[in-house]
């Protein structure tokens, strides 16, 4: 117990007052001697030992009221967490955690309206010449001014649900940046927040005893959640009249499965599928929606679920292109039966729009039009053609060679430098392919299983292809050399395969290989782009036919009217917007230019708040005990008279109530000896 005022403790010696009083005021007893008693039969008989006790007694109960008044004029305390006291106004920084997850409910309601009620308990406990810091998830640059204490309190009303993140060590280094612009000699963090996991880095806390941090815990009552996390198309390639498959990934959060749950997907804003789900406890699932593609251009779509009162992650918008004609282009020279090969593929498929050309008839400017370029038996590759074919890959474009019987690999040697690769010749008779891969995604998209014994083309003619690091060998002989290789090269790719099409050199073409092997390929040559982004994370996106001249910037078109302005950086092959603003909303956006759109954009959410699993109190004391952070204090059951417990938490438990109170009963004890002495 500590003292206010411990000057006051000299007023003790006022105790020697009572005692001398009684001292004076003691009387002897006389003797006197009755010749008869009888007449004082009715006269209660008092011994000397009685009045004694009685008389110690009064004086005892008067010397305690004595003392218990002076002890209260010292202001007696208990001292709190944060040592003695001190005199002065105080600087206090409180931080409510408005993520997406303090949506969650427990017996006082929203755990965010519990939050706001608490900061503004927490102002008022506070004196009206100290100053405040209300800081929330966004941390934005005017949340670094201390404000008096109406100020503080509208904006602790104001503070709504948002999509920050915020670790608990960079916002406890927020608060003293922001104390340490006060000459206060009080200074304290306060911070109301549910202790997600993911955010309570306890091994980053470092202690600071001039900024002693009282933390707030508001855990809901249950941490069931569902979320969906993410979604993506089975198919690279989203084609017109085709069936897409969309897969989405769904998490139980909570400990009880869920049955039959239903699952939307909207396209353009209309219904296109309807599924249910079942999902175990504490586990993720993978479930698809099908619908077919009607109309080529630019869509958005939004998969969505129900699951209150964490609602945030109940839905995920993407958006996407379709494409009318994937633009396929042969270019041959002396190899007819492997051209019709290949235009066989191409030539019978509406998807595609297949052109030939030979290589000395080449219009150079029209291979940037394409998607896919077909390489067969060129017996050179003229350095022109090598520079065209180089920045086509480089900008997205996909290009597949397949040497000529016979051919002098010499001649592909600048070719191929260009890509890191190298080829020599090979002839060793009859090579199978041994395996397909389907660890990587080229076939594995194709091919669910691979039966051991099946049939897999086989050469009497190959190159000997040295790839460079990096590259995917898809198909692979039995003696262990690629025979169908790919290079990524900028954006785009270069496929290499080792045999070519001719009948004498192999049976490829004969094969059903063949026209998966290049349907893939002319799938993967469109570049897609993401289906979306996350709000804050991705401050850089790439994007396709952007260019701006004179003075019309692109504009971000989003929800609720949101007109936003990203930077645009000019980047080789292609542009990028640069965004800077984290307060974006979820939802579908236009990159307009002028009254033109040029590409629609997803924005969700990210999903680390999805997961309610939080530190309990007794957890997160234990790892404050074990790394020795003594500066933290852990406020429970916030609810009860909040205010009083931060009051004593910074200014100790104050007594001298108590000690009136003692007072007062030790005179009226004092009444009732002297009433029942006489």
């Amino acid at each position: 117990m500590s003292f206010v005022h411990p000057a006051f403790l000299w007023a003790l010696s006022v105790l020697a007052i009572p005692v001398l009083i009684h001292l004076f005021q003691l009387r002897r007893f006389k003797r006197i001697d009755f010749p008869n008693v009888r007449l004082l039969s009715e006269v209660s008989r008092q011994t000397r030992a009685r009045k004694k006790v009685q008389h110690w007694l009064v004086l005892l109960a008067r010397c305690l009221a004595l003392a218990a008044l002076v002890l209260a004029f010292a202001q007696p305390y208990i001292p709190g967490t944060t040592g003695a006291q001190r005199a002065g106004t105080r600087a206090v920084s409180i931080y409510i955690d408005d993520s997406y997850s303090m949506d969650g409910q427990n017996a006082d309601g929203r755990l965010l309206d519990e939050a706001r009620r608490g900061a503004q308990e927490a102002v008022m406990a506070h004196g009206p010449s100290d100053r405040f810091q209300v800081l929330t998830g966004a941390f934005q640059g005017r949340q670094q001014v201390l404000v008096g204490r109406d100020e503080a309190l509208q904006a602790a009303a104001q503070a709504e649900a948002a999509p920050y993140t915020r670790a608990l060590s960079k916002v406890m280094l927020r608060q003293r940046e922001a104390l340490a612009t006060s000459d206060a000699p009080v200074r304290r963090a306060i911070l109301f927040t549910d202790l997600q996991r993911g955010i309570t880095d306890v091994d980053a806390w470092v202690n600071d005893t001039t900024v002693p941090v009282t933390i707030v815990p508001l855990q809901p009552a249950s941490t069931a959640n569902l979320s969906i996390d993410s979604v993506r198309f089975a198919s690279p390639v989203r084609r017109m009249g085709q069936e897409e498959t969309v897969h989405v990934t769904i998490t139980n959060h909570g400990d009880q499965e869920l049955v039959n749950r239903p699952l939307r997907l909207t396209i353009d804003g209309l219904p296109r599928a309807l599924a249910s789900f079942s999902i175990g406890a504490a586990t993720s699932i993978d479930t698809s929606l099908r619908f077919i593609n009607s109309d080529a251009g630019r869509h958005w779509g939004e998969v969505s679920i129900d699951d209150a009162p964490v609602t945030f992650d109940d839905r995920l918008s993407f958006a996407y292109t379709t494409v009318e004609h994937l633009r396929v282009m042969l270019v041959g020279e002396s190899d007819a039966l492997g051209d019709r090969a290949v235009s066989a593929v191409f030539s019978g498929d509406s998807t595609h729009r297949f052109a030939r050309r030979n290589l000395r008839e080449l219009d150079l400017g029209a291979l940037g039009e394409q998607d896919l370029i077909v390489l067969n038996a060129l017996s050179e590759m003229p350095s022109g053609t090598a520079q065209v074919i180089d920045e086509f890959v480089a900008n997205g474009g996909s290009v597949a060679l397949f040497p000529a019987s016979g051919g002098d690999p010499a001649r592909f040697t600048d070719f191929l430098a260009r890509f890191r690769a190298s080829a020599a010749a090979l002839d060793t008779g009859l090579a199978r392919v041994d395996r397909i891969d389907l660890d990587l995604p080229f076939y594995r998209d194709v091919f669910a299983t691979m039966p051991r014994n099946v049939d897999l083309p086989f050469a009497r003619e190959r190159w000997a292809l040295r790839m460079p690091a990096g590259s995917d060998i898809l198909l692979r002989t039995k003696d262990g050399l690629p025979y169908l290789a790919r290079v990524m090269h900028g954006k785009g790719s270069l496929y290499l395969c080792a045999a070519p099409l001719a009948d004498a050199a192999g049976n490829l073409t004969r094969h059903a290989l063949f026209a998966t092997s290049l349907l893939r390929m002319a799938e993967l040559s469109k570049p897609m782009g993401a289906l979306y982004h996350t709000v804050g994370s991705e401050a850089v996106i790439p994007v396709e036919g952007l260019a701006v001249a004179g003075d019309s910037p692109p504009h971000l078109l989003g929800p609720d009217g949101v007109d936003l302005l990203p930077e645009l950086r000019p980047m080789p092959g292609g542009s990028q917007i640069a965004l800077h603003d984290d307060e974006m909303p979820p939802g579908i956006y236009a990159l307009t230019t002028g009254s033109d759109t040029v590409q629609l954009l997803a924005f969700n959410l990210a999903r680390i708040e999805s997961d309610l699993a939080a530190f309990a109190p007794d957890e997160l004391e234990s790892a404050l005990e074990a790394r020795g952070l003594t500066s933290f204090t852990l406020l429970r059951d916030a609810s009860a008279d909040l205010s009083l417990r931060l009051a004593e938490l910074d200014q100790g438990r104050k007594l001298w109530k108590w000690f009136i109170l003692l007072a007062l009963l030790f005179l009226a004890i004092e009444t009732l000896l002297l009433r029942t002495r006489r």
